[in-house]
């Protein structure tokens, strides 16, 4: 079954007890009584965890078709088979292409046909890029198929469906036949939709109380993702470091999380590293910017956890060395320089800025249009023109005569 055979069950399952057996004695003391936690409540894995992964799975779901929802986007279900050449074997009935291969190819084609005119056209229209989730299921033989869920707008649906078929019968292309591929969209809801699709994800879990399900195990035999979905909303590993800060301030916590980091207001800083939250205080009208994430705890968990089978956290203020900042306002601050043994204007760079400063800070300059800069005028409104908040053309800033001469260096 799947191409499996007892041996590869057995293996599988004695690898996984291992696995489970090994996390389970590791453990995180936090200090505080009955408050120990094994590394497996902190883990997400389909294979070791697989109620805390689907949760997770399970969201997301819902945030895209939230999402597609509010951007009036129709749920297309697309299944997409393997030609012949992947289901022919050797002497011993074994695939020549592995399952892994086959994935792959099903994924590169798949992205090669989101890739032509009319999803152009299509990305042009809506300014992002195409919304959808993959699954691949494995036929009996162990050869894999792909399910795919599209959201699009109304008018492109029939569009879209005639090129698919054009484009996966074509023989240079792919080579399927008609009967051997699938574009449905008569959903009547959303619900229709999505129950629809986690029929299909479903299967590629282990199932306590079904034991003839033996899918899952051809995804760990043979290395194949379960699940993936376009880019839509947040990484996931941005979204699993900050979501404490969120989970109790929205319903749904993955959608808010993905509009604030498109709208700059949670910021990615230094590689990836540090993720600062930014948002405006009602009670002092002030913006404010907090941290709310730092690899240097990451990095302590990482390295005792190699130590130590228990770990006990201890909170430690971190002492930095940094230079003296005056604030005038938020658009005027002055760092101190140790060299020039004086307090230096900090420039303001309006790329830097999230959407609402930027707004501000063009207002300010606007009304004082006749005491600045004025190339550095000219490079803040290009920036409001790209950001859509003014339709006019872009000026080169150089066309602009500067004013004021000392703010030459910030332009």
């Amino acid at each position: 079954m799947y191409g499996l055979s007892q041996d590869d069950f057995t293996s599988i399952d004695s690898n996984l007890i291992k696995q489970e057996k090994f996390i389970k004695n590791m453990f995180f003391d936090f200090g505080i009584e009955n408050e120990q936690k094994s590394i497996l409540d902190f883990t997400y894995s389909a294979n070791l965890n697989p109620n805390k992964y689907f949760a997770e799975m399970n969201n997301r779901i819902n945030s895209i078709f939230q999402y597609a929802n509010d951007k009036k986007l129709k749920p297309v279900f697309c299944t997409i088979t393997a030609p012949s050449k992947y289901h022919q074997t050797d002497k011993n009935r074994n695939l020549i292409l592995s399952p892994n291969q086959t994935a792959k190819d099903l994924t590169q084609t798949f992205n090669k046909f989101t890739n032509i005119q009319v999803f152009q056209k299509l990305r042009k229209e809506l300014g992002e890029s195409l919304t959808y989730f993959r699954v691949n299921e494995p036929h009996k033989s162990g050869v894999p198929h792909t399910h795919i869920m599209l959201f699009l707008p109304n008018h492109y649906i029939l569009e879209v469906k005639q090129k698919f078929y054009e484009y996966f019968t074509n023989k240079v292309r792919w080579g399927n036949n008609v009967k051997s591929l699938d574009f449905r969209y008569t959903f009547y809801n959303v619900k229709g939709a999505i129950s629809y699709l986690m029929k299909y994800i479903t299967k590629t879990f282990k199932n306590e109380n079904n034991a003839k399900n033996k899918a899952w195990y051809w995804y760990i035999k043979n290395n194949v993702r379960r699940f993936s979905c376009s880019r839509t909303l947040a990484p996931l590993m941005v979204y699993r470091k900050i979501r404490y800060f969120f989970k109790d301030k929205y319903q749904n916590d993955y959608l808010e999380i993905s509009k604030l980091l498109k709208e700059k207001n949670i910021l990615r800083l230094f590689g990836d590293t540090t993720y600062n939250y930014m948002f405006y205080n009602k009670s002092t009208g002030e913006i404010e910017e907090i941290n709310i994430w730092q690899k240097n705890t990451d990095l302590i968990l990482r390295s005792r956890i190699k130590k130590d089978k228990i770990i006990s956290l201890k909170y430690s203020k971190k002492k930095f060395k940094t230079n003296l900042i005056a604030f005038v306002s938020d658009f005027e601050k002055y760092i101190y320089s140790k060299k020039m043994d004086r307090f230096v204007l900090m420039p303001v760079i309006p790329s830097l800025l999230s959407d609402y400063q930027l707004n501000n800070y063009f207002t300010i300059l606007n009304k004082n249009i006749d005491d600045i800069n004025l190339i550095h005028f000219g490079i803040t409104k290009n920036e409001m023109i790209k950001r859509g908040f003014l339709e006019e053309d872009y000026i080169n800033p150089a066309l602009y005569t500067p004013i004021l001469g000392e703010y030459n260096e910030f332009s």
